[in-house]
């Protein structure tokens, strides 16, 4: 530990620069979800910065165990926020993996030299029915991810830069990673023991929710999200991933997934969902579901996004992401396109993330104002 803080500090000292921009972004960001008027929509633009290419690479295995290679690798894309230029407000997180919170049954997840780690090796069902709320506890393996995030406070304080939680999953997520694909069979064959699992998975989801937010500072005001977004902690302002749901039925989730999402966000007070790919019996339940703050897709062009946005507008929640152009779509008619779809009485809602080349920031932050103006 130490070889790379001349590093680390030359990066924090760079992000420092736009402290104040970082803070009037959230604050833009919180104000527009809670409902205010603010004359200005924010858009989340990322770009390419300079330094970027003279940090140092370090894979995941790498990093995992170690917080100074960690934090440089999320400084890295902290830095594309920044060189935006815009509303969107650079965030780190201890990047443990999407096992994380399975971790706390006691499941341990692989570690690989060329992808993010995953759990090869699940609990079996009779380990998991002798279980009990109170066997859900801190592992050395979730312990190191708050190790992490304690390090990212002390090392960045005052640099603006926000730190936010490790990959929280949902209940169903969870479950699926702690038994493996044997759930989908014990669906069938033995529904109790499912929700059994399901409880003691959402139990460990609002534990590990709320150990991460112990170690956010000003969390009990906002909560920063992916390098880019900042919730309001009125709305929850935490994330579930729900990828796994995708492959269920409607009856399925409506028994299985959609309860476990209003316990968690009972617990948080809301928040925003998360899943990838495709599937309308999901959507309905997600747009549907009464905690819901924001929804975020890792596959948009698998949707008709145009009436996402609508309904979206219609419910009263934000879409936060990128959306896919059409092709040979200019950037005028495509961002008047978002914002037509988007809006309702006076509001605009969408947090639209957009890549861009560096010197091409400030033009499409002006093209962005002028068309959301008719509307806002």
């Amino acid at each position: 530990m130490g070889e790379l803080l001349p590093v680390i500090e030359r990066l924090t000292e760079t992000l420092a620069a736009g402290r104040g921009r970082y803070d009037s972004a959230a604050k833009l960001q919180c104000d527009i979800i809670s409902g205010y008027q603010t004359g200005r929509q924010p858009l989340l633009i990322s770009a390419p910065h300079p330094l970027q290419s003279e940090i140092p690479y370090f894979n995941t295995k790498q990093t995992h165990y170690d917080s100074e290679k960690m934090l440089v690798c999320e400084l890295r894309g902290a830095l594309s926020a920044s060189a935006g230029g815009r509303e969107a407000v650079p965030s780190v997180r201890a990047n443990m993996g999407c096992g994380i919170v399975a971790s706390l049954f006691g499941v341990m997840q692989e570690l690989f030299d060329d992808k993010m780690p995953w759990v090869q090796r699940h609990m079996k069902k009779e380990e998991i029915a002798e279980m009990t709320a109170g066997d859900i506890g801190i592992t050395p393996e979730f312990r190191a991810g708050l190790d992490h995030m304690e390090y990212f406070h002390e090392t960045l304080r005052g640099s603006g830069v926000r730190i936010y939680p490790m990959d929280i999953q949902g209940a169903f997520d969870t479950a699926h990673l702690v038994l493996g694909d044997d759930i989908f069979y014990e669906m069938y064959d033995d529904p109790p023991f499912v929700h059994h699992l399901l409880e003691l998975s959402a139990a460990a989801v609002c534990l590990a929710q709320d150990e991460c937010l112990k170690r956010i500072e000003r969390s009990d005001r906002e909560v920063a999200h992916y390098n880019a977004l900042v919730l309001p902690r009125s709305g929850g302002g935490v994330k579930l991933s729900e990828d796994t749901s995708t492959l269920l039925s409607k009856s399925h989730i409506d028994d299985f997934v959609v309860p476990y999402i209003r316990r968690i966000f009972d617990h948080t007070g809301g928040g925003y969902i998360h899943y990838c790919g495709s599937n309308p019996h999901l959507y309905e339940a997600v747009i549907n579901e009464p905690g819901v703050t924001a929804i975020n897709f890792g596959n948009p062009e698998k949707h008709d996004m145009e009436k996402v946005l609508g309904d979206c507008a219609r419910r009263g929640i934000f879409y936060y992401g990128s959306i896919p152009k059409y092709a040979g779509e200019k950037t005028e008619d495509y961002f008047a396109r978002l914002a037509k779809a988007a809006h309702r009485d006076g509001r605009v809602y969408l947090l639209l993330q957009y890549g861009c080349a560096p010197g091409e920031t400030d033009s499409v932050g002006e093209i962005w104002d002028r068309a959301i103006s008719e509307y806002i």
